[in-house]
């Protein structure tokens, strides 16, 4: 079957390079763009694709998340 994963280990590393990626992107416009209307309109388009990636991997990684808690402490 199509989409089904192996591991049963979330994959937080991708989650923590968007993460580092979305505060990088912030940064970049915070630094470059001069105050006002294309600053804010340039911070929404950034973070707008980053949540939805972290949604995604949200979405990919649910039953992993569930079993990871579920599991007795190593």
């Amino acid at each position: 079957m199509e989409g089904e994963r192996t591991d049963t280990r979330p994959t937080w590393w991708l989650l923590y390079a968007i993460g580092l990626l979305l505060i990088g992107l912030i940064w970049l416009v915070e630094a470059t763009v001069p105050r006002g209307g294309a600053r804010s309109i340039l911070e929404v388009v950034v973070v707008t694709p980053m949540v939805g990636l972290m949604m995604i991997w949200v979405r990919y990684n649910r039953v992993a998340i569930e079993l990871e808690e579920a599991s007795p402490p190593r």
